[in-house]
């Protein structure tokens, strides 16, 4: 490295250069941070991920810089919910729109009340995966490149499957996805009965009931499941009246306070009025000279005694009151609180049935080609069916596709053989 004469100071890209961040800090002039803000957007440019028209999904990966702000640069995961949780400004719905439109929005979201002006850059970090099923040899998920075909899809998928070189592992293969169909089926069993279940607890009854499975295995899997669920209904049903009965015994002796204390108050009063009647007639007595003192200093006394009884009675009786207004409270507090854990655990097992559904075929994908492997129904040279299953603002379509049809990130690209025998068509299972 060369220096210039003066000091020894040192020239070129290690020494001439200054680090783009101090250009970002806050010190620095508007124009050196619009220019690395520029410099910025330029590096982000060159992600694969430069397409105008792509449309923010869940799985996407994105990366937000805030220019002389790196605590609140990051990069985010979009969520099932289509949000991304930005530091310091919280969740942002960035689902179905453009890199362009979520820049413009978290930068809105920042100026409103956290910075001044602020510079935002926000770039592809990483794109949905490809979801490969079917008959290549090494199913799963890859990442997405821009120009991806169905061609290059199945070349990161090891190319079509080979039965004779597949054949060692594929009854392994053919077991293991086997039992995981068996798993995700009894799963999705049992949620739908859970889910008969939480309704039934939510709308106040006593038992509940599901279709029959067709097979007799499954309604013996199913007889056992609906009387586990239906014990757990009449346990958590039985908690709640117990508790509610519990607050309830407590009503009456309640009441019998708040009648004893009204009942006190009355014969005080009754008292109350004969003293100050007695004290009328003894102050009457004193005006006409036949009276003396004493009696009407005692009377007043005694008045004052009566009426302070009276106040503690009434204090006493609103007392009760209260804590018999807070008993209805207590018990309306319980029910809300037991529909809640009702309504939160029936809104998890409604999502995770809906996570099945997507998981069931594509397991049932699997344990067909694996199966198709065993029973060597797949010859070289076979032809294939592809479908590309594909979400599109929230709605999953399907479309038939050939070797050269675009992708899209997050697509499913299920290959099948077009079998000779037909009688090795597997049906998939009902939803």
């Amino acid at each position: 490295m060369a220096a210039n004469g003066r000091g020894g100071q040192k020239t070129g890209i290690a020494g001439g250069l200054r680090p783009l961040w101090a250009f970002l800090a806050p010190g620095a002039g508007v124009f050196r941070r619009a220019v690395a803000a520029a410099a910025f957007a330029a590096v982000l440019a060159l992600s694969p991920a430069r397409a105008q028209d792509y449309l923010l999904a869940p799985g996407d990966s994105i990366a937000v810089m805030v220019f002389g702000q790196p605590q609140m640069s990051a990069k985010l995961t979009v969520d099932d919910a289509g949000n991304v949780v930005v530091p310091f400004v919280g969740a942002v719905k960035v689902a179905d729109l453009s890199v362009a439109q979520c820049q413009q929005l978290i930068q809105q979201r920042l100026a409103d009340g956290f910075l001044k002006n602020p510079l935002v850059s926000v770039g592809i970090d990483k794109l949905r995966p490809l979801y490969i099923l079917g008959d290549v040899r090494l199913p799963g998920a890859y990442p997405f490149r821009y120009g991806s075909t169905v061609e290059s899809a199945v070349a990161l998928a090891g190319g079509y499957g080979v039965p004779g070189e597949l054949r060692g592992t594929a009854v392994a293969s053919y077991l293991s996805a086997e039992e995981r169909l068996r798993q995700l089926a009894a799963e999705q069993l049992a949620l739908r009965v859970r889910e008969a279940r939480l309704e039934a607890q939510r709308d106040g009854k006593t038992s509940f009931a599901v279709p029959d499975p067709p097979s007799a295995e499954g309604k013996q899997k199913l007889a056992k499941l609906v009387g586990e669920e239906q014990a757990m209904l009449s346990s958590e049903t039985a908690i709640l009246a117990s508790e509610v009965r519990l607050l309830e015994a407590q009503k009456p002796r309640l009441k019998q306070s708040i009648t004893a204390v009204g009942n006190q108050i009355g014969t005080e009063q009754k008292q109350l009025a004969f003293v100050h009647d007695e004290e009328q007639r003894s102050s009457r007595l004193l005006k006409q000279g036949l009276g003396v003192r004493g009696p009407e200093v005692q009377l007043k006394l005694d008045e004052a005694n009566v009426e302070n009884n009276i106040w503690s009675l009434n204090a006493q009786l609103s007392r009760s009151q209260m804590d018999l207004g807070n008993l209805d409270l207590e018990i309306q507090k319980a029910q809300a609180s037991f529909k809640k854990a009702t309504l939160d655990e029936l809104q998890k097992v409604r999502r995770r049935l809906a996570a099945l559904r997507v998981e069931l075929p594509s397991a049932w994908a699997i344990r067909n080609v694996q199966l198709q492997l065993v029973e060597g129904a797949v010859p070289a040279g076979q032809k294939h069916r592809i479908t590309i299953t594909r979400s599109r603002h929230g709605h999953i379509v399907v479309i038939d596709g050939s070797s050269t049809t675009p992708l899209e990130p997050g697509d499913t690209i299920d290959i099948k053989p077009v079998l000779r025998d037909r009688s090795l068509a597997l049906q998939s299972p009902a939803g």
